[in-house]
């Protein structure tokens, strides 16, 4: 018995070391408002490795790095559109200022570790800078009746933003879906551009049969409602009155017969008092 533990105790002794480096994350935002100011975060797990470097980095070009056993700890490298607020940036997140539309772009975090492991792992995301508009969505909308059939033909325009917003349409507070969508660049020239992102304008357009019995208190009420992430939500609403013929209620019917009725009583006896008169006066 002893020499098989003393063999188990041998194998688990000569076993490798296990450690290393794990859950590197990037968490920034999705998307962002003009000039806002952004918290960036690197989450890690050493599993006991030493820290050589955390590093950040737009597309390829680093901007910020901490080094825990250089002084100082925390250095910013320039790159265009992004402003680093050292004081309130530190191991595991970076604050950016003012940021710029230019500001768009893909972000990693890379970490690393010391010796003797040299392990490095890295995580992205990417954030919008969105100039978040002030306007409504504009709705051209029509109706086409022919016998029971009813079609609405609408679109709905955005304004324009980058990237392109999103359209959702409802019709009676039902979630209906799109006939088609395209989007349309405002400035061709900004392509050109390695820096400048191209507003862009979406149309939506919806076409839907619906029956007669749709329509409450007598009209269909439209919406289009325009999104873009959770930092722009509008609607344009529109209602269509029901135009078919609409029988006469049970009670308007009686009540006009009545009156009908009583305006014949009235006439006629109207009728033989001036014939009473007519007579006396004759004779």
């Amino acid at each position: 018995m002893d020499i098989y533990v003393s063999v188990f105790l041998a194998l688990i002794c000569s076993l490798p070391d296990v450690r290393s480096l794990r859950n590197v994350k990037a968490l920034i935002p999705q998307a962002a408002k003009l000039h806002d100011s952004l918290i960036f975060r690197c989450e890690f797990d050493l599993e006991g490795e030493p820290l050589y470097t955390v590093k950040w980095y737009k597309g390829p070009m680093e901007f910020f790095r901490y080094v825990p056993n250089e002084d100082p700890k925390m250095q910013i490298f320039p790159v265009s559109n992004i402003q680093v607020d050292l004081s309130r940036s530190s191991l595991n997140e970076i604050v950016l200022l003012d940021v710029e539309q230019e500001a768009t772009g893909r972000y990693k975090c890379e970490v690393s570790t010391d010796a003797p492991n040299f392990y490095t792992t890295a995580s992205s995301a990417f954030l919008y800078v969105v100039d978040v508009p002030e306007e409504d969505p504009i709705m051209d909308i029509n109706r086409d009746q022919s016998g029971h059939t009813n079609v609405i033909r609408a679109n709905c325009t955005t304004p324009p933003s980058y990237p392109a917003m999103n359209v959702t349409w409802y019709i009676n507070g039902i979630k209906v879906k799109e006939t088609g969508r395209k989007s349309v660049s405002l400035d061709p020239l900004y392509a050109y551009s390695k820096n400048r992102r191209s507003p862009y304008m979406t149309i939506s357009y919806l076409e839907k049969e619906i029956d007669e019995n749709i329509f409450q208190s007598g009209a269909i009420k439209v919406q289009c409602i325009s999104t873009l992430f959770n930092l722009y939500k509008s609607e344009n609403v529109r209602y269509i009155d029901d135009v078919r013929p609409q029988p006469w209620p049970s009670s308007v019917i009686g009540s006009t017969a009545a009156n009908t009725t009583g305006s014949l009583i009235v006439k006629t006896t109207w009728a033989c008092i001036i014939t009473m008169f007519a007579l006396i006066f004759i004779q």
